[in-house]
């Protein structure tokens, strides 16, 4: 029970920040770069919140247990979701690099 909770956060997660950049992207309200710094920065405090949700959720259903796996769980999160951030990151520094060197050659 506890891999599907976990899946299913993450997957969220992930669709809900992706959708976010690139919907605001795709509007020119927000650039891609800047949505990986956003995220990067706000990663570590979800991670916090999910620590400590999946430790509450562990010591209801297993209160005699370690719980290292609910620490264990959100540290996999976090990781996962900064390593979309630095993708994002790298995606839109990408794309403004090319955006800059295609209207460098127009304006020539």
């Amino acid at each position: 029970m506890g891999d599907v909770i976990i899946w299913l956060t993450l997957l969220l997660l992930i669709v809900l920040f992706n959708g976010t950049a690139s919907y605001l992207h795709k509007n020119g309200k927000l650039s891609l770069w800047i949505s990986g710094i956003i995220m990067g920065l706000l990663v570590p405090v979800i991670g916090i919140l999910l620590s400590n949700l999946f430790l509450g959720i562990s010591r209801m259903f297993y209160p005699d247990s370690t719980h290292e796996g609910s620490g264990f769980a959100a540290a996999f999160i976090v990781l996962v979701l900064l390593a979309n951030a630095v993708l994002l990151l790298i995606i839109g520094i990408g794309i403004k690099i090319r955006t800059y060197v295609i209207n460098k050659k127009a304006n020539i």
